[in-house]
């Protein structure tokens, strides 16, 4: 892996030194973190008449609270020019890792002097670390570190025989062959895949950290994907080489991966890896829509996991029972009717109206129906942590309070951390450093 990060690094530098004129000059360095934790930014191009940087250092601007959330438009800072180079300096900056990008007469650019960038769908972003807090869990540190996998594993998913998940294993596991260990199931949200938590979320540095400093057990962590139209991340499935990632995914809110969850990653961990297999020694954790899937999963599986984390959930796919039943029907009417009506059948746009409706027909709505029941189920014996987490600035903190009074209605017991924040990277990263020292205990 060492390798092949230094390979790419590599060749990411001679790709910015080509493509955007890397000066030699000192003062085109970038980012330079300075004494105070401001952060200078400095970009060498001469033709350029306009250039801005945009990131998450900066404030939304035209921020709008409401009910739902709080919803604004990312801010850009106006960069002067030096000779032939273009900088900006924040105020200082709190402990985090911080993502930008630079506007060049109107081109969005990643940073050409700054190897290191995060995927976030279909977007890359350059990103730096300010130490001294919350981000040194982000950091590789001089510990030991435990092994990553790519691995592959049998699927019943229509047209998908083989599909693929990101497994961590602690350092013990290779240095202790006999020890059995607990396992985290850990989701990513809507348009990440297998790769997101290790990538974006920086699970593996979180982990190797926690686990070597005593905060939290050493343990078995699955990252899979679950996006259901997608075997892998883009550009990692022979299959599907040009795929690209969307945030809009329907198709993984019909209750198909839900129902797949426990009788093939579940088994496939437990039939190849060192995990131990009680309720006691399972625990499972998602974002956005991974947390839609979290609570589904768990609420279908009452017996499988002991330890649940909601970080930022969508806790509804907007389906009640009515609803669920509804859809059903109308969904093999329509199908119907795409084969006998004269300008449907045997047309690209029959085909189409025919195949959307396949999809619900493809699904496991029932996975969605009658949660009160499956809730009442779920905690008659009840998991040893239910937690919760949301930004209050999170535009699905309406639908994690609604949850919540549901949950408080009935008397059940859940954790619950509310921070400042929207619906981030920022947070999720903060959510996943609180719950693992919750777990296994």
């Amino acid at each position: 892996m060492k390798y092949k990060s230094l390979i790419s690094a590599l060749a990411f530098s001679l790709y910015s030194i080509i493509s955007f004129g890397q000066a030699k000059d000192v003062k085109s360095k970038s980012p330079i973190i300075n004494a105070d934790n401001s952060v200078t930014f400095r970009l060498s191009a001469p033709g350029a008449n306009e250039v801005f940087v945009e990131g998450s250092f900066l404030d939304k601007k035209f921020k709008v609270r409401t009910k739902a959330g709080t919803f604004g438009k990312t801010q850009k800072a106006k960069m002067t020019k030096d000779g032939n180079i273009w900088v900006y300096t924040t105020k200082p900056l709190d402990s985090e890792i911080y993502t930008y990008n630079f506007v060049v007469d109107d081109e969005e650019r990643i940073d050409p002097n700054n190897p290191n960038k995060i995927r976030d769908v279909n977007d890359y972003y350059s990103y730096f670390i300010i130490k001294g807090g919350i981000a040194d869990n982000y950091i590789t540190q001089n510990v030991v570190h435990g092994s990553v996998e790519k691995v592959w594993y049998p699927s019943t998913m229509k047209d998908m025989p083989k599909r693929r998940m990101t497994v961590y294993t602690p350092a013990e596991y290779k240095t202790n062959p006999t020890k059995t260990f607990p396992v985290l199931y850990l989701l990513h949200g809507s348009g990440g895949d297998e790769n997101a938590w290790e990538e974006a979320g920086k699970a593996i540095q979180i982990l190797d950290n926690l686990i070597s400093q005593g905060k939290t057990e050493p343990m078995v962590v699955v990252m899979p994907n679950g996006i259901v139209k997608f075997a892998a991340a883009p550009g990692c499935d022979p299959q599907t080489p040009n795929a690209k990632a969307t945030a809009m995914n329907p198709e993984s809110m019909l209750g198909i991966y839900e129902s797949t969850f426990v009788p093939e990653i579940v088994t496939y961990i437990e039939a190849n890896y060192r995990v131990k297999k009680d309720k006691a020694d399972r625990a499972i954790a998602g974002l956005s829509l991974g947390g839609l899937h979290t609570l589904f999963i768990s609420a279908n599986n009452p017996d499988m996991f002991d330890y649940i984390g909601l970080f930022s959930a969508q806790t509804t796919n907007a389906l009640n029972d009515n609803r669920i039943t509804t859809l059903g029907g109308l969904a093999t009417e329509v199908e119907g009717l795409a084969s006998k009506i004269p300008f449907l059948n045997g047309t690209k746009f029959g085909e189409k109206v025919s195949g959307f409706a396949g999809k619900f027909n493809d699904g496991k709505l029932e996975i969605y129906s009658k949660l009160d029941g499956k809730l009442k189920n779920q905690f008659a014996n009840p998991p040893k942590l239910y937690y919760i987490a949301v930004g209050e600035d999170d535009f699905v903190k309406k639908l994690n309070d609604d949850f919540r009074a549901k949950l408080d209605a009935e008397g059940y017991k859940y954790t619950y951390n509310e921070t400042d924040g929207g619906h981030s990277w920022e947070n999720w990263r903060k959510y996943l450093v609180d719950f693992l020292p919750r777990i296994f205990k």
